[in-house]
């Protein structure tokens, strides 16, 4: 059986733990010249850089606010959606909603960009057509910086929101339907039955899948993608939309810094460790197990 896990052990190895040797240009003054072994050395100005950077505090700042908006907005939802798909008895009906609800999740976010813009154009977009037919002022959605936060955490909650639904529907599926019919016989209505029974049934999932979410806050892989961000944003914008994932683009890719860009993504690697290992750590002491 472990001739099966060989590939992946490969994978893991050859795309997760051989670039780790990168993380020596965090230390340097990286020249692409000269290669990772022979660009000088230059202890922790890298880290003092970035810290002491307007910039990376702004970064900072956008992408707490707009991944804890999405966390907190954004993850109970999924779990309602699945309750509330698992509870209709019309299983055409279920599967259709299931499929609408996910394939938002495989459009590229190119595409998602442009739509949003089209849709809250401030002339032509269908949303201020609407608000002005309501008698409102029309808003610009995507030239004010005030409204960013708002738009990209709405817009990405959509695009996730079926997929993550999948994970919660296995769960629910676990458990054993004699449970429900226990409840019934007991005289336990709907919403005594969704307490008792179907939320500590899926609670440890739950608690799985908010410590993986809560590791990726500030990381790389956050809930707000580095594809959303690139695409949703604009100059007018800035201000509000450029996260952590984008200052460490423009610092490593446009400017050519790649030992100040790799020092960035080793910080947030280890905060978002330490994240993780806090987040299992307070679910042990609350249910008395954590996800490892």
């Amino acid at each position: 059986m472990y001739l099966f896990l060989l590939p992946a052990i490969v994978t893991v190895l050859a795309f997760n733990y051989r670039p780790m040797v990168g993380i020596i240009m965090a230390f340097q003054e990286y020249d692409i010249v000269n290669g990772m072994f022979d660009s000088p050395f230059v202890g922790l100005d890298n880290f003092k850089t970035f810290i002491n950077d307007k910039t990376f505090l702004l970064a900072l700042r956008n992408t707490l606010v707009i991944n804890g908006l999405y966390i907190l907005i954004g993850f109970p939802l999924p779990i309602a959606l699945a309750i509330m798909i698992f509870s209709m008895k019309d299983s055409i009906f279920k599967r259709v909603t299931q499929t609408i609800s996910y394939l938002p999740h495989f459009v590229s976010w190119v595409v998602i960009a442009g739509i949003v813009y089209k849709l809250v154009d401030v002339d032509s977009g269908i949303v201020n057509i609407l608000i002005k037919n309501l008698g409102g002022t029309p808003v610009p959605f995507m030239r004010e910086p005030g409204y960013f936060w708002s738009t990209i955490t709405s817009v990405s909650i959509w695009k996730e929101l079926g997929w993550n639904t999948i994970i919660y529907l296995a769960a629910l599926s676990a458990i054993k339907a004699d449970q429900y019919e226990a409840a019934k016989v007991d005289g336990a209505d709907g919403f005594q039955q969704l307490i008792y029974i179907t939320l500590p049934g899926i609670a440890p999932t739950i608690g799985l899948m908010l410590i993986f979410t809560m590791g990726t806050l500030i990381s790389n892989n956050s809930a707000i993608s580095f594809d959303a961000i690139y695409n949703m944003r604009n100059a007018l914008v800035a201000s509000t939309a450029d996260t952590l994932d984008y200052y460490i683009y423009v610092k490593g890719v446009r400017s050519v810094k790649y030992g100040l860009s790799t020092a960035a993504g080793l910080i947030l690697s280890l905060v978002s460790l330490f994240m993780v290992l806090g987040s299992n750590a307070i679910s042990r002491r609350i249910r008395g197990y954590g996800a490892f």
